[in-house]
């Protein structure tokens, strides 16, 4: 279910792990924010970039919308590390 319309926001939190797979490797980390609000980073070339990035502070460029188990997920367009 996707969001009404998508926007470009910019979020600054740490980025935390958030999925692994059966070998217990990191595939998916997410952006845990001041308001205690986590969103995914999608799997993109640039949200991958961000795997390396665990426990750090970002200022993350992207679009938000929400993944089919209801989860807020957000596409970087954009990031820099605090």
């Amino acid at each position: 279910m996707a969001l009404p319309r998508k926007k470009s926001v910019t979020l600054t939190g740490i980025v935390i792990p958030a999925d692994w797979n059966d070998r217990q490797e990191l595939i998916a980390a997410a952006l845990a924010t001041a308001d205690e609000k986590e969103y995914r980073i999608a799997g993109t070339k640039k949200g991958k970039e961000l795997l390396d990035c665990l426990q750090r502070q970002v200022e993350a460029t992207g679009v938000l919308a929400r993944d089919e188990k209801g989860r807020n997920v957000i596409t970087i367009k954009h990031y820099v590390v605090k």
